[in-house]
């Protein structure tokens, strides 16, 4: 990441106390940055591809669960299913 500009989103969630708990919760599930969590939340929103091998490195590196397997294959499942849900709707359009 040293090599990537820096740059920056400020975000105000007025009215939404429950929405930045969520978030942060869930972040923290996935044993990632709240920051990671939103920006992958960004790119799928728009149709970007997440960086999975950042998103892996990063969760890995977060959390060493004693039981490896326990966090790494449920990770897994939901990084493929969301790039799967994103591709199966794209082939839509492109069939609409």
């Amino acid at each position: 990441m040293a090599d990537k500009e820096r740059i920056q989103l400020n975000l105000r969630l007025d009215g939404y106390r429950e929405l930045l708990d969520t978030v942060k919760a869930e972040a923290e599930a996935a044993g990632i940055s709240v920051n990671s969590f939103v920006i992958r939340a960004l790119k799928s929103a728009v149709g970007q591809p997440a960086d999975t091998r950042q998103t892996i490195a990063s969760q890995t590196a977060t959390v060493m669960p004693a039981n490896l397997e326990e966090t790494l294959f449920p990770m897994l499942d939901k990084m493929l299913g969301d790039r799967l849900a994103s591709i199966e709707e794209r082939l839509g359009k492109l069939r609409a």
